[in-house]
C-alpha cells in the first residue's frame, strides 16, 4: 500500500554574522539566524510532518512542544529518527522537496541537503528545490512531500 504524506514548516531569520543554519541535516555558514526553539531546521521540520501525515499521526508539535524546556535548541534529527520509527515497516520511495527563502542562493547547497537527507532517510529517490517568495520576506520555508510502501 502506498501512502503520501505533505509537510511545511517556516521560521524567521534575522540578521547575525558569522551564524549558521541547518537545511535537512546539513550545517552551512551564514550571516543568518533562525529564530526558533529547536536547531530550527525547517527542512526536516517539514519532512518529519510529512511523515506523520503519511500514517496519519499528527504533527510533530504534538510530540515536541515549543514551549517545553527540553526541546530547547533540540536537534532537529532527533525529530526526524523519532518520526522515521512511526514508519519502520515501511519503505521510503521518494521525498520532493522545497525550499522558500529570499536571503540565500541555493545553487551551491542543495546537492549537500539531497546527500544528508539521502543519508538520514536511507532513501535515494530525494529531489531538493529551492525558490524565492518574490517579495521582501524575512522567513525561510519548506514544502516537502514523501511517498511510502507500507
Amino acid at each position: 500500500m502506498y501512502l503520501i504524506g505533505q509537510g511545511f514548516d517556516q521560521h524567521k531569520l534575522i540578521k547575525k554574522a558569522n551564524s549558521f543554519i541547518f537545511l535537512g541535516g546539513y550545517k552551512f555558514k551564514s550571516n543568518y539566524q533562525v529564530v526558533a526553539h529547536s536547531d530550527g531546521d525547517v527542512v526536516l521540520h517539514s519532512l518529519s510532518n510529512a511523515i506523520l501525515g503519511s500514517v496519519q499521526q499528527g504533527d510533530i508539535g504534538e510530540y515536541f512542544k515549543d514551549n517545553e524546556p527540553k526541546n530547547k535548541n533540540l536537534d532537529s534529527k532527533e525529530i526526524l529518527k523519532f518520526c522515521l520509527k512511526k514508519i519502520s515497516e515501511a519503505k521510503i520511495v521518494n521525498v520532493d522537496l522545497t525550499i522558500q527563502c529570499e536571503n540565500f542562493i541555493f545553487k551551491d547547497i542543495k546537492k549537500d541537503i539531497q546527500k544528508s537527507l539521502m543519508k538520514l532517510l536511507k532513501c535515494k529517490k530525494v529531489n531538493v528545490k529551492a525558490t524565492r517568495f518574490e517579495e521582501k520576506s524575512d522567513l525561510i520555508a519548506c514544502h516537502s512531500i514523501i511517498l511510502i510502501n507500507k
